[in-house]
Parts: C-alpha cells; structure tokens; sequence
C-alpha cells in the first residue's frame, strides 16, 4: 500500500520511495548511487514501471501550514484549517481579535468596518486608481489578500520555517492590514505578542491543490493529466530522493484551491515551530 507523498524530511521520503519501490530496507542507496551511478534519469527508467503504478487520485500529499496563535491550536484542532474568507466571516481567534479593535469585515459586499467607517476592499476597482495614494495602495492590497490570494498556503518541504517573511510572528494578512491607516498600525505586533508559532502537519489530494503547486504552467498540468500523470511522478520522484539524500534547500511551495477546507482528521500533528525547527535541523 502507497503510504503519504511525504517530503517533509529525509527519513519520510525514505519511507514513501521504499513503499513505492517496494524495496528491502537499505537497498535504496545501492540501487541508486551504485546502479543508477548518481543519475535520477537514470533511476527514474529503472523504475518507470513502479511509477506507471502509482495512483495520482488515491495518493495523500503531506503538507505544512505555518501559523500563529494563542490557543495551542485548539481551534485549528476542533474546526480545521480554513482559508482567509471563512476565518474573516465565521467566529475565530483572529476574526474576534478584530472585533475588539473595532474592525470587522462582510465579505460579501466587500467591505470592511472600522469603528464606524466603511471602506471599499474591491480591489479590482483600485487596479486603474493612482496607486501612488498611500490609503488607495492599502485598500487594494487589503482586497486583493482576502479575495485573490486568500487560500491556505504552506510548503511539502521547508528548511527552515523561521525563513519566509514573519508568517511565524503573525498572519501576512495582518501585516497588510497594519499599513492601513493610524486605527490598524501596530496590529500585527499586538497579535504577535500573544500568540505562538505553530507547525501543521496535513494530508490532502492532488485535487485539493493549485496546479501551480507542481507546474509551471495549466497547458502542461493539462498534458500531463492526460498523459497519465507521468511528469507529475517524475517530479515527486525527483524531490523524494533530493530529500532523502538531504539536498533540498529551497522550499517547495503547497497552495490549496480556495474554499479548501484541512478537516480535523486530516491534520496529523501540530505542534510548536521550535519544535518542529528542531526535529528538521538535525539533518542538514
């Protein structure tokens, strides 16, 4: 049985090629550096039979979330994880945060409260504006974090989650909001103050994420899918054995499709960034 696509460090992606492979545990290394000489071309011919095999639709891709909070995680754990609009809409941590400084926002008509202001965050109707206007700038960025770029992201491998921007201090979404106007600065340092970083381990389908995950393109995800997922494999093949090998250094981005809800059983573990930091550092 395939288990999780699991890059995340070297000894899960040593676990999932020798699952896929169906190998005795050690041969991996031999098969590779003494038969395939180094070479994944080469490894990848030797085993395009085992790849051919591979279920695309059943496999569960293993992904991390960064995220902060001041609860343990208890309602990540309760509800799931969710993207932007929903954690804005319904009554969380961070939408309740915001009601007490006066801010709240009705996503469907596009608007956001303060105390007893309303501001436009259509962000499209800001794209001709002279976006040299500070407040302008700020509404566009606002509108466009909540209606275009709003749905959970995270990575398949990180180095160092400590690395990317200050996701591990607050939500990017509260950084954009900060810019705002005097009634909004400093609200990611207050967020930042009472909460912790955390590291979500999760599961999900090929069909639960952005094609953009894995091409570069949707004319070459749409070939591939064609082609029976053949690209696709070569790539998970690749980064596997990168992993394993510990020669990842780059992140390796995991977007999900929008309105993705992360159910509660699907999250394996969370736990704090420290030490989760600790657990990946021993390897490189």
């Amino acid at each position: 049985m395939q288990s999780y696509y699991d890059i995340t460090n070297p000894d899960a992606a040593y676990e999932w090629l020798y699952s896929v492979l169906d190998m005795k545990r050690g041969d991996f290394i031999s098969d590779y550096v003494l038969e395939s000489r180094n070479d994944f071309d080469t490894f990848f011919v030797r085993h395009l039979k085992e790849a051919e095999r591979l279920d695309i639709d059943q496999l569960e891709f293993v992904a991390i979330h960064v995220t902060t909070n001041g609860d343990d995680c208890a309602e990540i754990k309760k509800n799931g994880l969710k993207d932007l609009q929903k954690v804005l809409q319904e009554e969380t941590e961070l939408s309740m945060f915001l009601k007490k400084r006066g801010i709240w926002f009705d996503i469907p008509s596009k608007i956001m409260h303060i105390d007893d202001k309303n501001f436009d965050i259509d962000y499209k109707k800001y794209t001709n504006w002279d976006r040299m206007i500070k407040q302008v700038d700020a509404l566009y960025s606002i509108g466009r974090k909540i209606f275009y770029d709003h749905q959970v992201n995270g990575f398949l491998f990180s180095k160092d989650v400590y690395d990317y921007g200050t996701i591990h201090e607050a939500p990017e979404f509260l950084l954009t909001l900060s810019e705002f106007d005097r009634d909004t600065v400093g609200i990611n340092d207050e967020w930042a103050a009472a909460s912790k970083p955390y590291v979500i381990k999760y599961r999900a389908k090929i069909t639960e994420f952005e094609y953009y995950t894995f091409y570069e393109g949707q004319e070459d995800y749409l070939q591939d899918y064609h082609n029976g997922w053949i690209g696709l494999k070569k790539i998970l093949f690749q980064k596997a054995v990168r992993s394993a090998f510990s020669e990842l250094s780059s992140d390796v981005y995991a977007y999900m499709k929008p309105e993705r809800i992360i159910e509660p059983a699907r999250i394996i573990e969370c736990i704090p960034a420290e030490e989760w930091q600790d657990r990946i550092s021993k390897y490189f």
